[in-house]
């Protein structure tokens, strides 16, 4: 990519990945900073809750918002994750917590209050369509039913970004126009496709897990299948990425998805990311 790409302005696909979204708030910070323009932006899950809150109120308000509300959220105003947190702490720490939050939707079902999680969306959204943002947005969101990906260009933005938000086996599907719609991430992690319907070049910002290292014994069900299938995930991945003209990977891999304390260190790792490849276009 050259700087005459780059002054003509690109196109984002911002991916998803919980608290490790909040890079993109970073590289939207630093496309600012140095006067690139975006044309339109392409969200999945926390990518699109991101992309909208940067194009409502840019990118260093929208920090700001965005960390008031977390240190609200651990307490009664916030979402209803704490179950779900992975937290800062050691590794032995963070498992347990995984593994108690597994149990609990295996036992009971959904965890987090579906009209409690619209709630938090509507704390940091407004209520305007999509179409009212000042640049082309497109949500992605996945079908229950057919399992295909949704683009979404029009109608409620907080209905849209909680539809896409919604985490399977943690938050029940949100209805749209007759059809359940959960996280776009299953079928469309970084929507670079969505993206290229708006125009190119394509730079698409990958928030990713990161695929767990591989212990020789360590066969037990959970861990095994878990793996497996992030092994299809990271393959997907792949294949979605090959078809961007740059990718910008902040270095938040490591990161679980509900670390929130982790917020600052994923908005600096998407700064750092961003001003490496603005240096060399």
């Amino acid at each position: 990519m050259t700087p005459g790409d780059l002054s003509q302005g690109v196109v984002l696909a911002l991916g998803g990945g919980g608290i490790r979204g909040a890079a993109h708030l970073g590289v939207l910070a630093e496309f600012e900073n140095c006067g690139a323009e975006v044309r339109g932006i392409a969200g999945t899950s926390s990518g699109a809750l991101m992309g909208a809150l940067w194009l409502l109120n840019g990118a260093e308000p929208a920090i700001r918002l965005v960390k008031a509300f977390l240190t609200r959220g651990m307490g009664d105003e916030g979402p209803d994750l704490e179950g779900t947190a992975g937290g800062h702490g050691s590794s032995g720490w963070r498992r347990l917590r995984h593994a108690l939050t597994l149990a609990r939707v295996t036992l009971l079902g959904t965890p987090i209050s579906h009209k409690r999680f619209f709630e938090r969306i509507a704390c940091l959204l407004p209520d305007i369509d999509i179409e009212a943002l000042p640049r082309p947005f497109v949500v992605t969101a996945t079908d229950s039913i057919t399992g295909r990906e949704v683009r979404l260009t029009r109608g409620s933005l907080r209905l849209a970004v909680a539809a896409s938000s919604a985490m399977p086996g943690l938050v029940r599907p949100f209805m749209w126009a007759g059809r359940p719609l959960q996280d776009g991430g299953a079928v469309a992690e970084i929507p670079v496709a969505a993206a290229r319907e708006l125009g190119s070049p394509v730079v698409a910002v990958e928030v990713s897990e990161a695929l767990t290292r591989y212990e020789r014994g360590s066969d037990r069900a959970p861990r095994v299948f878990f793996r497996v299938a992030a092994m299809g995930w990271q393959e997907l991945r792949r294949r979605i990425l090959a078809e961007a003209d740059v990718v910008i990977a902040p270095a938040v891999n490591h990161l679980h998805w509900g670390d929130y304390p982790a917020f600052d260190e994923a908005v600096q790792a998407g700064r750092v990311a961003a001003r490496r490849f603005l240096d060399q276009t």
